[in-house]
């Protein structure tokens, strides 16, 4: 579940009275251990430690490798890391470590997500004796496809009709 920075800031302002751990987390029917994450975060980095993020973070793999040796150097928690870089995650920490101990520097690079956006056909609408042989490849291999595309189409649709008839035919 989020909560808004109101929230949060009166259940640190509670605790930050004198109230225990525990106190503030049944007042405020939270769990304790997100009462110590929050007033860490606001002790370390102000409100803006604890401000629910409106968007996801990216991080550069300058700055992953910065966590991570800081991280080893200092012998410091996961945990203790994310307060101080202001990464809301530790666990997205130790993915990195892991990414950083298997593949090295280029383990910390973002890959993009998901299949690549498809392209247009590279068709030109130039006569054909004045193409290239690369756009003349281009276009053949993009017709190859398109008439393969279509006899699968038309085979689909001839098995779709024979299966209509099946059906009509069993039924008089």
């Amino acid at each position: 579940m989020r909560y808004d920075l109101d929230f949060k800031m009166q259940v640190i302002a509670y605790y930050l009275q004198g109230h225990t751990g525990l106190a503030t987390s049944e007042k405020f029917k939270v769990d304790s251990k997100l009462v110590q994450k929050w007033v860490k975060q606001y002790q370390s980095g102000g409100i803006d430690a604890i401000k629910p993020k409106t968007s996801k973070a990216k991080y550069s793999s300058g700055f992953k490798y910065k966590v991570i040796t800081t991280m080893l150097t200092q012998g410091l928690s996961q945990s203790e890391v994310a307060l101080t870089f202001n990464i809301s995650s530790p666990a997205l920490i130790s993915h990195w470590h892991k990414a950083y101990r298997q593949q090295g520097m280029s383990g910390l690079i973002t890959k993009p997500k998901g299949r690549a956006a498809m392209t247009k056909p590279f068709i030109t609408s130039k006569p054909d004796d004045e193409k290239t042989l690369a756009e003349l490849k281009r276009e053949n291999e993009y017709l190859r496809a398109e008439v393969a595309y279509l006899k699968k189409l038309d085979a689909l649709l001839k098995a779709e009709e024979q299966a209509g008839k099946k059906q009509g035919s069993s039924k008089h």
